[in-house]
């Protein structure tokens, strides 16, 4: 296994969302990445350099790259499909130039979207929705894989395919050639899921893991009292790996024995509240646990 971060502690925000701005410059985050005992991140080429740019100062810091992330902003019948598709072949295109060949595949969550007031209940579940969804995976799926890289479902609590249920529905429509399964622990653990299970179903068709810890006491709490996405993170929520309510090893330990692709460290809002702070205690556990 493979120990990766997405460095989005240094994004988290007061309101308990995430803000981009306030990461440092690119090179000097790359660096802190590095220094906190991370050797890859997870693959974004800033929007005003070249993958050319990007790779040298990689290099430059030493890190290596995991999977990136691509976020389809449709829900399959807003009439931006096209749109959505051609972004994701062109940042297939850019993986493919980074050596990669699988990305992240999630749909987009709005602070004014109906399951972002109300998260991790199915709210508003529609299966006409799934479908469009589903439909336009398959699309993004092929324009992806044309490219030379496949893309991985993520469900994502505030979204349009947040449960497990979801999840499986998509899974199952488009074959593992064309889309694999990124789990994230701590967003399936929240909506309910069985999520070793739910990895152990599917594992086959895993490359990598978004590895998130979590406090299920507040989940819960905040399911019970309908709270809002943020509201919640908020609450306590989200904390580094070794340090919530997940049993992470014993999910982890759900994947084949002959897994070799990534466990992708992300943490949304740090519960050590220093984001370097918050790296170094993450890369400490996952050498631990996992020896890279």
């Amino acid at each position: 296994m493979r120990i990766a971060l997405n460095p989005i502690q240094w994004m988290a925000s007061d309101d308990g969302w995430l803000d981009p701005s306030k990461a440092p410059e690119r090179k000097q985050l790359l660096s802190l990445i590095k220094q906190s005992g991370f050797d890859a991140v997870m693959a974004e080429v800033p929007a005003d350099w070249t993958v050319s740019q990007y790779q040298t100062v990689l290099d430059e810091v030493g890190l290596t790259l995991a999977p990136g992330y691509f976020v389809c902003r449709s829900d399959g019948r807003d009439g931006n499909e096209t749109t959505v598709v051609e972004n994701a072949a062109a940042v297939a295109r850019q993986h493919a130039e980074l050596g990669m060949t699988e990305i992240g595949l999630g749909l987009a969550m709005g602070k004014d979207m109906p399951r972002v007031a109300h998260p991790a209940q199915a709210y508003d579940a529609d299966p006409s929705r799934v479908e469009a969804v589903t439909a336009l995976i398959g699309k993004i799926a092929d324009a992806m894989t044309a490219e030379g890289v496949r893309p991985n479902l993520h469900p994502h609590v505030g979204t349009w395919i947040e449960t497990e249920e979801e999840g499986r529905a998509v899974l199952d429509a488009v074959p593992d050639s064309r889309l694999g399964f990124l789990p994230d622990t701590g967003h399936l653990a929240w909506a309910g899921s069985d999520v070793g299970a739910f990895i152990k179903d599917y594992a086959e068709r895993i490359p990598f893991v978004h590895v998130k810890d979590c406090r299920l006491s507040v989940a819960d709490q905040g399911r019970e009292g309908d709270w809002g996405y943020q509201q919640t993170v908020l609450a306590g929520l989200w904390v580094e790996p070794g340090r919530g309510e997940l049993d992470l090893k014993g999910i982890i330990g759900n994947l084949p024995s002959t897994f070799d692709g990534w466990l992708m460290v992300e943490v949304d809002c740090p519960d050590i509240s220093d984001p370097y702070e918050s790296a170094v205690a993450s890369a400490r556990w996952m050498r631990a646990e996992y020896g890279n």
